[in-house]
């Protein structure tokens, strides 16, 4: 027992290489800082001068770290920082590693998180039970709402590691844990929000996905939807139970499932009821809330591709086919000037044929815009001309009817012209087509020498 202590104390303190393409809470990091704190302390200030005295000597780099480990202001900074992390910040940051939409919860986790550091360097009684924009109108920066130094949250071990320092080091580093408090609070300031039109505003802030039109659509659909009375109670309530104490304990579904039910409501048609909202709201549910997915298909992969022989094989076959490509475009690069002119001339060609088609591809744009406005005064007019045989109103006929007409003759124009402008992109794309066929022919031809080799 004392063997399988002793071997998880030395695995426990084996440093390990920082991997920054792997989101790591930061209160893990620190923590993991300070387990290593003695054995960083034995290898740099008694192993390398010891050991490797000329390595050591005249070193910038190596004095700095020795002054870091040496020095109670970098050990309380860390302690201040992992107290933020695990009294603040890593719930909200774990919250929001599910898989499952909590865009619904991001404005109420928000607010908690800003009044939660409110409430680490200001009296009680000036935050007190504000919420929403009455919390928001606090001035945090006001001298007598602020905390003095023995009452401001740092920690319990922050606290004691004060200590350590002297008078003016603490000055300082109470200096500094109120810049650190006032600009977070600054930017959680900063990034809630308070308006009442919420799902225009939301409209907007989606960059491409709504016209104007849509917008307006949107606020009328969420009207409707808030006065719906069809919503069932089952498509957001998943059980009801009781728990230990008797009391009622709700489950709730998750919200793409309620909007899922909701979005899928017709018309006495057929026709989707919210139509603007369904594409609205499907593209914020995708939006992720972080690396936390791709942290899952790490750990997912690890798991279920073995590192064996085939893995290995495959590995080094793709890396030596990458070689054998990098080879190939260093010789292409080293051809003759002539064959280097045609491939200038072959691209300078397609980058004319790709400005061709983007001209084509507005004015089709255009012309579809058009033909829709000249479709609108058609059944605009044809509108007119029922009400207006209905009241019997010659005028009125006469001048829809020429509405009717001018519209049926401008679209005819718009149709031909549309025909003109796609005949014109075909071509266009064929041509593009046959020229990327031949370079991927070419592309082949080398990957297929490549395969030769390696076989």
């Amino acid at each position: 027992m004392d063997t399988i202590d002793d071997f998880n104390c030395v695995m426990e303190k084996t440093i390990l290489y920082f991997a920054n393409t792997r989101w790591v809470l930061l209160g893990k990091v620190i923590t993991r800082v300070f387990i290593l704190w003695e054995p960083l302390q034995e290898y740099f200030l008694v192993y390398l001068p010891e050991n490797q005295k000329l390595q050591v000597q005249n070193n910038d780099r190596y004095e700095k770290i020795k002054e870091t480990l040496t020095s109670y202001v970098i050990k309380i900074r860390l302690q201040f920082v992992l107290f933020l992390c695990e009294t603040i910040f890593d719930r909200f940051l774990t919250l929001f590693q599910q898989e499952a939409p909590l865009i619904h919860v991001l404005h109420y986790e928000l607010s908690s998180l800003y009044r939660l550091v409110l409430l680490q360097f200001l009296t009680t009684d000036y935050v007190g039970d504000k919420v929403d924009g009455f919390l928001l109108d606090l001035d945090f920066k006001l001298n007598e709402k602020q905390l003095n130094n023995k009452q401001i949250r740092i920690g319990e071990e922050t606290r004691k590691l004060l200590n350590h320092l002297t008078q003016k080091e603490r000055e300082t580093f109470f200096e500094d844990v109120k810049k650190i408090y006032h600009t977070t609070a600054e930017y959680l300031k900063k990034i809630s929000v308070q308006y009442s039109d919420e799902i225009v505003r939301i409209a907007r802030a989606v960059p491409g996905l709504l016209t104007a039109r849509e917008i307006d659509y949107s606020r009328d659909e969420w009207l409707i939807y808030s006065l719906d009375n069809n919503i069932d109670e089952n498509w957001y309530i998943k059980e009801k139970k009781k728990d230990c104490s008797g009391s009622e304990l709700i489950i709730y579904h998750r919200i793409d499932y309620y909007w899922n039910k909701v979005l899928n409501i017709t018309t006495a048609n057929g026709i989707a009821k919210y139509p603007t909202l369904n594409k609205l709201i499907k593209s914020i549910l995708i939006i992720p809330h972080g690396n936390a997915d791709v942290e899952r298909g790490f750990s997912i992969n690890e798991n279920l591709v073995p590192i064996n022989k085939e893995i290995i094989k495959s590995v080094r076959t793709s890396s030596f086919l990458y070689k054998q490509d990098l080879q190939s475009k260093k010789r292409a690069s080293q051809r003759p000037e002539k064959e280097n002119t045609e491939s200038l001339q072959a691209a300078e060609l397609c980058k004319q044929a790709l400005q061709e088609e983007d001209g084509l591809l507005s004015k089709q744009k255009a012309l579809q815009s058009e033909l829709h406005e000249a479709t609108s005064i058609i059944a605009d007019a044809s509108g007119r001309l029922q009400l207006a045989i209905k009241n019997k109103d010659n005028l009125e006929i006469q001048r829809s009817t020429i509405l009717i007409d001018g519209g049926n003759t401008k679209s005819k124009a718009i149709n031909e012209q549309l025909s003109k402008v796609i005949e014109e992109l075909i071509k266009i794309q064929t041509k593009r087509k046959n020229n990327f066929t031949q370079q991927q022919q070419k592309r082949q031809k080398t990957l297929t020498n490549a395969s030769i080799i390696l076989n």
